[in-house]
């Protein structure tokens, strides 16, 4: 599985902008394979027969920026897409994705040789309208001429390290892991005689107000629902452990309640114990944050999100637990063995 992750890292797809890895996802599809693409750009796979029963979504697009204004002295403004932590962006290098190919570009940080001496900027964060993309372009022309447009996505530079032999850090694992998972998971299912259906769904836009599985709700009615997603890790020494109660490597998170759903209790107990029963070791936990589920919810079906632990979220050095991948995958053919006899 750490190939395919890595390889789906690798292809830039910010929100608004997953047309790249939709195309790649798909080359990883069996031939002759039912999928639909909607009008946003979700991609969904079916597999079995009857009436809609599961449906897994994982969603497609990372965190990103995009060109707001190209001042007269070729500096970049930007805006972002998702949440990105701006303490993160000083210094850091980008990647501008215009029709003519990669741009790149450094995020301006002033030297504290050029401050005052009390130094008290240091301690400022700047807000994104602040932030601006030096590419080493002398002029508004000059950055025209690297084919730079307002609207052209940005991206951050991609980074894929293996930890100690059992943790993977990289910019993207939300939620690129989740679809390498469910790429997995059908692998593994697709030549089942399934009585019943099974949909596969990679979304849009989840990290823009989970706008691509508001459509997928709309289209599709399982009986049961399950986003393939992130739990925050608060299991490090500046973080609060009740408010990031997932701990690697202990099997995926079940996430009974977040900012925006409240799961329905004996639907969670239940898949509790069905893990329990495949000695899948699963963690029940509250979080902040959201996943497309909650989209979901409101259509009718049972849901549950499905998380794999991870630290450091929304950062360009995401971190997961290998065990937790496979944890996670097992439990996804558990449930489909479970609710499609």
């Amino acid at each position: 599985m750490i190939e395919l992750i890595k390889e789906l890292i690798e292809v830039h797809a910010i929100s608004g902008y997953e047309t790249p890895l939709r195309h790649a996802i798909e080359t990883k599809l069996p031939q002759g394979i039912k999928k639909q693409t909607d009008a946003m750009g979700n991609l969904v796979v079916e597999i079995g027969s009857g009436p809609d029963e599961l449906l897994f979504v994982a969603h497609m697009d990372e965190l990103g920026l995009i060109v707001a204004d190209i001042r007269e002295d070729g500096f970049i403004r930007v805006r972002s897409l998702g949440g990105i932590d701006p303490r993160v962006m000083p210094g850091r290098m980008l990647r501008i994705l215009t029709k003519q190919g990669e741009v790149k570009g450094v995020v301006g940080l002033k030297p504290p040789h050029l401050m005052a001496e009390d130094r008290k900027e240091m301690k400022k964060v700047m807000s994104f309208e602040e932030l601006y993309l030096d590419v080493g372009a002398d002029s508004a022309a000059e950055a025209a001429a690297l084919g730079i447009e307002v609207l052209d996505p940005i991206t951050f530079a991609k980074t894929f390290e293996i930890l100690n032999h059992k943790y993977v850090s990289a910019r993207g694992l939300d939620d690129r892991a989740g679809c390498a998972i469910l790429l997995k998971a059908l692998e593994k299912v697709q030549n089942l005689k399934l009585k019943k259906k099974v949909l596969f769904a990679f979304s849009v836009q989840e990290e823009r107000g989970l706008r691509g599985a508001q459509l997928i709700g709309s289209k599709y009615q399982p009986r049961f629902a399950f986003a393939i997603d992130t739990a925050s890790s608060g299991l490090t020494p500046d973080s609060n452990r009740s408010l990031g109660p997932a701990v690697l490597g202990k099997g995926p998170a079940l996430r009974a309640m977040d900012n925006r759903y409240l799961a329905d209790p004996a639907f969670v107990k239940e898949i509790k114990s069905l893990a329990e029963s495949k000695n899948i070791p699963v963690q029940v936990i509250f979080t902040g944050g959201s996943t497309d589920v909650a989209a979901l919810d409101v259509q009718g079906p049972k849901t549950l999100p499905i998380a794999f632990p991870v630290r450091y979220t929304h950062s360009t050095a995401e971190m997961v637990s290998l065990k937790d991948l496979e944890y996670t995958l097992n439990l996804i053919l558990a449930v489909i063995d479970r609710y499609t006899a």
